[in-house]
């Protein structure tokens, strides 16, 4: 045999050998052991445009990392990864399916205990569904249940952390507010489900509970900011939406937020939704009505300090 050909031949089998090797062992890897498993997940990070990963083979292994209390496994691994193959059309049609069904299934974990699980799998299931509106793989009423999960998810989330020390960003309001972005910027939108999203959107706006710190309003206000460009509803619709944030929710006035903890976590975080809604509409060509109506909100949550 030709010496060339011989080396050439060694090579190819090599590289099938570890591929076949690598979609066997992710079955096997356990996130949660943190030391063995950033071993094996570093170097298809590192490698992930040069090498032939089998990444439909990976990708469901990979799940399981989007809980993991290392920063590095969910965001630089998980996170990178699973938007790497997505955007470069390296899954097939089954693996995204099979995906959207894990993470789906995800976010119904309610417990603080499964905070960073759920947070990350709704980030991952953010760029499913931009892949979704690219080339779609989900049935309308699959989109819609995943729709009116993930309003319910964010209408029950209780764990208000953002960035922590020695753990990373948990952030699973902002997370779940970017699957309804991403309902919000697919072609598929109707306005029965635009009215979800800006259901989804108002639970969360001006929350008594706990006083937002990570920039949870301006992600909060990019889903409606993005209804309000595309006028997927009636402008009236839009500003009766808007008009229910003259009135406070545990108090009888704006001005009594100053009385309690909750008044002010309801008054800090809705002057922030406010002002971030307005602030990403400043540029676009919106309607008038809906305009006029942002900026008397503006306005009235400026003159209470």
């Amino acid at each position: 045999m030709n010496s060339k050909f011989q080396s050439l031949s060694l090579s190819i089998a090599f590289v099938l050998l570890w591929g076949s090797g690598v979609s066997a062992q992710s079955n096997s890897v356990n996130c949660m052991q943190t030391e063995s498993a950033l071993s094996y997940w570093r170097p298809i990070r590192e490698s992930i445009t040069e090498a032939e990963h089998d990444a439909n083979q990976l990708a469901t292994a990979l799940v399981s990392c989007l809980g993991s209390p290392n920063s590095e496994l969910r965001d630089r691994i998980g996170y990178e990864l699973f938007t790497y193959w997505l955007r470069n059309e390296q899954l097939s049609q089954q693996t995204k399916i099979d995906l959207f069904q894990q993470l789906a299934s995800n976010i119904d974990q309610e417990s603080t205990a499964n905070s960073l699980l759920r947070s990350f799998s709704a980030l991952i299931l953010s760029e499913l569904l931009r892949a979704d509106n690219l080339s779609t793989f989900m049935s309308d009423s699959e989109r819609l249940k995943l729709l009116q999960q993930s309003v319910l998810a964010l209408s029950n989330e209780s764990d208000y952390r953002g960035l922590v020390e020695d753990i990373g960003w948990v952030h699973p309001v902002a997370h779940l507010a970017d699957v309804l972005w991403r309902f919000a910027l697919h072609s598929s939108l109707n306005q029965q489900q635009a009215r979800l999203v800006l259901e989804g959107v108002r639970r969360k706006a001006g929350v008594t509970t706990a006083s937002y710190g990570f920039n949870e309003g301006d992600r909060l206000a990019r889903p409606v900011s993005v209804l309000i460009v595309r006028e997927i509803l009636p402008a009236l619709a839009i500003i009766e939406w808007l008009n229910s944030f003259n009135s406070p929710a545990v108090m009888d006035n704006w001005y009594d937020a100053f009385a309690s903890i909750e008044g002010m976590n309801e008054l800090h975080n809705t002057k922030l939704f406010i002002r971030a809604l307005s602030d990403q509409l400043q540029d676009e060509s919106i309607n008038s009505e809906i305009r006029a109506m942002l900026d008397e909100l503006v306005a009235v949550f400026t003159a209470i300090v």
